[in-house]
């Protein structure tokens, strides 16, 4: 017997829905978005690999860099452009602020069913490591409170499930996170 055909959700659509939430969320426009994928894509993909003609200039040409460059992010976001190529697609995603930049990274993960993980950026254990794993366990004891209100789990509680789920992932990555990072301090970096 075949299982069903289970279509994945297209990973622009998901770049696309952390952006537009992003911006409504955070007052941001599309223009100044788009300068912040600018800079990051004319950072990480070489010159002769470019497929996009971004521009920041320096002077009074700001202005029409942002209408520019907020055009380039306008057509996929309005669905003019179908496809999001990848040299594209991470510049995009490396734009994003915090927490949607986590949080679009794990989405995209999770479609293949994998868990994203931030590697240690620095020498030795972070504080900013240990705080994170506090903060991800409060917010999953948070999004666990309203379930377990009447002290068991049921099928009243599966509003609540998505958010559960959520912020469980989040604990693990930031745990495993926390693993790197402890590995790295105290074995040094690449070995485990």
């Amino acid at each position: 017997m075949k299982p069903g055909t289970q279509f994945l959700l297209p990973r622009q659509r998901i770049v696309y829905d952390f952006t537009e939430r992003m911006l409504r969320e955070t007052g941001s426009n599309r223009r100044s978005f788009a300068m912040a994928v600018a800079e990051q894509y004319l950072v990480r993909t070489a010159e002769d690999d470019r497929t996009h003609a971004f521009r920041i200039t320096q002077g009074g040409k700001v202005e029409d860099d942002k209408k520019h460059n907020g055009q380039i992010l306008g057509r996929y976001l309005d669905g003019t452009l179908k496809s999001l190529p990848a040299d594209l697609e991470d510049a995009w995603v490396c734009a994003l602020p915090q927490p949607y930049r986590d949080e679009c990274e794990r989405a995209l993960a999770l479609r293949r069913g994998m868990l994203s993980v931030r590697m240690p950026a620095g020498d030795g254990l972070s504080v900013v490591s240990v705080s994170r794993l506090c903060q991800e366990y409060g917010q999953l004891m948070e999004a666990l409170g309203p379930a377990l209100a009447n002290g068991v789990l049921g099928p009243e509680d599966q509003q609540h499930v998505p958010r559960i789920k959520r912020e469980g992932r989040d604990l693990i990555a930031a745990v495993l996170a926390l693993d790197a990072e402890l590995d790295a301090a105290v074995f040094g970096a690449g070995e485990t």
